[in-house]
């Protein structure tokens, strides 16, 4: 994000350079797709774990979530290994061009704006359908399920919200490629909302965090009791006090 408000004032580092122009949207791209293929593999973590079967719940350990997340990170540099072959600078501006821009466009609607929310929705589901069997008599439980589906359309709703503009915006971008026609004001606007539309991406990554401190009242009470914990054993260490002892000092 940091390139973006530095090219406001500033030259545009990656329209000057075509290796950063390519090399910059790839490690970006790669970034938001495992975020959110992250939280994914999470929400099938808890639906395995939460399965009657000890065989099934047994695939939830530290060295299974290790291995499947280390595959998903390749997987994910292998399939945007388009970014970097076919972007490149023209006119002025780093990005995708011609028939590309809009192939590129519906990949960003499917496999970043829908694909994600999509399996977030049904692995969730699935679990609180699981917890919802094993604590269908225990009403603190089924508060809990409760919360865990509010956190969930939470997340869900604002990850659809901020990626279907940035999609959208593609797509104008693509079917609208001629400026010649365009006024200056014209201009300037478009690419304002460029710039905002790739801001909201940019800032999925901290948003959970907000929107859980927000919606969910388990995650306040944990999220002040860890700062309760850091405040005292870093900020405000126990001063020991030691009792003094007479030293006899022996002057030769």
């Amino acid at each position: 994000m940091f390139p973006l408000f530095y090219a406001l004032n500033h030259i545009d580092i990656q329209v000057q350079s075509v290796f950063f122009c390519k090399i910059r949207l790839y490690i970006v791209h790669v970034l938001g797709l495992v975020l959110r293929y992250v939280v994914v593999l999470a929400c099938i973590d808890r639906f395995v774990i939460t399965r009657a079967n000890i065989r099934v719940r047994s695939l939830s350990s530290i060295r299974m979530a290790v291995g499947s997340t280390m595959v998903m990170i390749v997987l994910c540099f292998l399939i945007a290994m388009h970014l970097p072959i076919l972007t490149n600078i023209r006119n002025g501006v780093c990005g995708m061009i011609g028939l590309y821009k809009v192939i590129y466009s519906f990949y960003q609607i499917i496999v970043v704006g829908l694909l994600p929310p999509i399996l977030m929705i049904i692995f969730s589901a699935l679990t609180i359908q699981n917890l919802w069997r094993q604590h269908a008599s225990r009403l603190s439980a089924r508060r809990r399920d409760r919360n865990l589906m509010r956190m969930l359309i939470a997340e869900v709703t604002v990850d659809i919200v901020i990626s279907i503009p940035y999609s959208a915006n593609l797509i104008h971008g693509a079917v609208v490629n001629n400026s010649a026609g365009k006024s200056t004001k014209q201009i300037e606007i478009e690419t304002f909302i460029t710039f905002f539309t790739q801001f909201l991406i940019y800032i999925t990554s901290v948003v959970p965090f907000y929107l859980f401190l927000c919606a969910s009242k388990p995650f306040q009470r944990e999220f002040l009791l860890l700062i309760s914990r850091f405040w005292y054993q870093y900020v405000l260490r126990r001063v020991q006090v030691r009792p003094i002892r007479e030293q006899t000092m022996t002057h030769v």
